[in-house]
């Protein structure tokens, strides 16, 4: 048997994903608000929250749309431990440790949606994760860009 990469998840399991993913972002957004006095990350950080905003309601109307329970935006997962070390951090630290976490929160959640867009079976969410993909891949150029202005 050939093997043919990552198993694509199930509706409800891709959009639970998603949801995670934008606890996430809100979380360690605020964090940095809170945190940081550099502009570039408090710009970003503030990017952050409007972008996942309009993607919580995206995920929301497309999971509603096909008769799935629209999941809450929540943090869970590895994504806690990382915003729990991003929590203890302060001024500089604090910042690269912000465009580290936002460059790997931002690779996983391309190809997660890359292969939900090419592969996933439910139509709304595929069309969700399809408009989705520009938006992340602006995300990781910016969060790369904004992680090396801070080394």
């Amino acid at each position: 048997m050939l093997n043919e990469g990552p198993k694509t998840p199930k509706p409800q399991e891709f959009a639970e994903s998603v949801a995670q993913s934008d606890g996430y972002e809100f979380a360690a957004a605020q964090t940095a608000l809170a945190q940081s006095r550099n502009p570039q990350v408090r710009a970003f950080a503030e990017r952050m929250i409007a972008d996942h905003e309009q993607t919580e309601r995206a995920l929301r109307d497309a999971a509603t749309a096909s008769g799935l329970k629209p999941p809450l935006a929540h943090v869970g997962g590895d994504q806690a431990s990382y915003l729990a070390s991003l929590q203890s951090l302060r001024g500089d630290e604090f910042d690269r440790e912000y465009g580290r976490q936002q460059m790997l929160a931002h690779t996983s959640a391309l190809t997660q949606m890359r292969s939900y867009a090419q592969k996933g079976a439910d139509s709304n969410l595929r069309r969700m994760a399809t408009l989705g993909v520009p938006i992340v891949e602006h995300h990781l150029e910016t969060a790369r860009q904004l992680l090396q202005s801070l080394m």
